[in-house]
C-alpha cells in the first residue's frame, strides 16, 4: 500500500509542476503582448500628434502671406532664421524651449521665383532624433491688383 500512496503523491507533484510551468509560460507570453501593445500605443500617439502639428504648420505655407510671422505668433519660443524655423515640443507635445524638448519640428522654405515657394516641414523625436513625419509642398502666390500695378510702374 505504501507504493500506491507514493505513486499518487509523485503523480500529484508532477501535475503541479506541469501546471506551474504552463502558467509561467502563459504569463510570459501575456506580459510580452502587453509590452508590445504599450509600445504600439505610444508610437501611434507620436505619429498622430506629429501629423497634426506638421499639417498645421504646412497649412500656414499653403496660404499667401507671411507664414514665418504667423509661425512666430503661434510658437513664441521658436527659432526663426529667414527661411528656416525650429519649433520644440515637450513629451506632452506642448511648445517649449529647446532645453526641455523631446521633439523638434524643422521647417524650411525656398523660393524658386517671386510666385512659387517650396516648403518642407519635418518632425523629429525620440532618443535617436528620428524622423516621425514629413510633408513637402509648394505654394503659388498669385499677383494681386496692387502688386500688378507696382510691376507696371
Amino acid at each position: 500500500m505504501k507504493k500506491d500512496s507514493s505513486r499518487r503523491s509523485n503523480l500529484l507533484l508532477m501535475e503541479i509542476i506541469l501546471s506551474v510551468l504552463f502558467f509561467s509560460f502563459a504569463s510570459a507570453v501575456c506580459l510580452q503582448m502587453f509590452v508590445r501593445a504599450s509600445l504600439l500605443g505610444r508610437e501611434t500617439r507620436e505619429l498622430d500628434m506629429a501629423v497634426r502639428y506638421v499639417s498645421s504648420a504646412a497649412e500656414l505655407f499653403s496660404r499667401p502671406g507671411h507664414a514665418m510671422e504667423h509661425l512666430q505668433e503661434l510658437y513664441p519660443q521658436a527659432r526663426i532664421n529667414g527661411e528656416e524655423a525650429l519649433v520644440w515640443f515637450d513629451e506632452d507635445y506642448s511648445p517649449c524651449a529647446w532645453e526641455e524638448a523631446a521633439y523638434c519640428m524643422e521647417i524650411s522654405t525656398s523660393s524658386q521665383d517671386e510666385h512659387t515657394t517650396f516648403w518642407s516641414v519635418t518632425l523629429y523625436g525620440g532618443e535617436q532624433e528620428q524622423e516621425i513625419y514629413q510633408l513637402e509642398g509648394s505654394a503659388y502666390r498669385q499677383l494681386t491688383l496692387p502688386d500688378r500695378q507696382q510691376e507696371g510702374r
